[in-house]
């Protein structure tokens, strides 16, 4: 994965206070909804194809089938040919898996106008904390050009996940930069770690600012046909805005290290805008063609109740 073009000043020289991540926040909570049935046994507020005893009417049965004399259904039963006793039978709610999949790669580091990995770290955090509210268990996943176990976890439904979901994300972070590998690593791991989640449906947030590779995309869009997924893209708009309005500029490639020094104009700046506009549109097309959900462009600041809405719009 590899940002077009980075100012190196703000990829190697960020100064200790601009990469110390605050770990004890207050989570925030938003709310998402799948139209997919759960397959699992364990409660939760997503609908299954198991009859039992919960409160969604799934049809009639006879009460030979389902001997519940409690539902049997009077006004079905009258008009039944041959005449027999009718019975109510409901679907059960189930729990399903919820994963968060990160993009720790070199263009994850890029310091600008907003923090990503704060940002990362505040939108993880209080996703595991609206998954174990509504009842579903949450994972993590990330990868660059490896998986990264260190930031693992196991499905969990411990309401205390967000907290420890936190502190391990703030440690991760802080020990990158200590052993300085914030430069030349790549998101080629990506489509093996979206494979190893199984083939049991899971609802996965993919978080990347997706500075990918056409053939990188494909495959982990390929990887992901079995899941529910909803990409969560973080863009820094310094990283193509903002920049001197005329000079010369030396600009690194924050994930293959190669330095270029470009002539700063309105001409190339123009450019650089229309190539923005017509990516991001790009971009939201390769999702929808794929049968993602439509992505989520978390911004700076971002609100639950804003997250919350569109989930809600995008179900698919």
């Amino acid at each position: 994965m590899a940002i077009l073009s980075v100012p190196t000043a703000n990829a190697s020289e960020m100064s200790p206070s601009s990469s110390q991540l605050q770990a004890a926040f207050e989570p925030s909570q938003f709310f998402y909804n799948m139209n997919w049935r759960s397959k699992s046994y364990h409660a939760g507020a997503t609908l299954t194809t198991h009859h039992g005893n919960g409160s969604d009417f799934a049809g009639f049965a006879s009460l030979l089938a389902c001997p519940d004399p409690k539902r049997i259904d009077i006004r079905a039963s009258v008009r039944t040919v041959p005449r027999q006793w009718l019975v109510r039978t409901y679907l059960e709610r189930a729990a399903v898996r919820v994963y968060a999949i990160i993009d720790v790669s070199s263009s994850m580091f890029f310091q600008g106008e907003a923090n990503m990995r704060q940002q990362v770290t505040e939108f993880v955090s209080s996703l595991a904390w609206s998954a174990n509210r509504q009842g579903d268990a949450f994972g993590m996943r990330a990868a660059d050009d490896h998986e990264q176990l260190a930031l693992q976890v196991l499905p969990s439904f411990q309401p205390g996940t967000a907290q420890a979901v936190a502190q391990q994300i703030t440690r991760y972070w802080q020990q990158a930069e200590t052993m300085n590998r914030a430069d030349g690593r790549s998101a080629n791991a990506i489509p093996e770690t979206l494979m190893s989640l199984g083939s049991q449906r899971a609802l996965v947030f993919l978080l990347s600012d997706f500075y990918w590779p056409d053939a990188l995309l494909q495959q982990t869009l390929q990887a992901g046909q079995h899941h529910d997924v909803i990409p969560v893209v973080l863009r820094d708009r310094t990283a193509t805005a903002g920049l001197p309005s005329f000079g010369w500029a030396r600009l690194r490639d924050m994930e293959t290290g190669e330095e270029r020094s470009w002539m700063l104009r309105r001409k190339l700046h123009q450019q650089i805008a229309d190539h923005a506009k017509q990516q991001k549109k790009s971009l939201n097309a390769r999702f929808l063609t794929a049968g993602t959900r439509a992505p989520l462009w978390l911004n700076p600041g971002w609100r639950a109740e804003e997250v919350s809405r569109h989930l809600m719009e995008s179900m698919s």
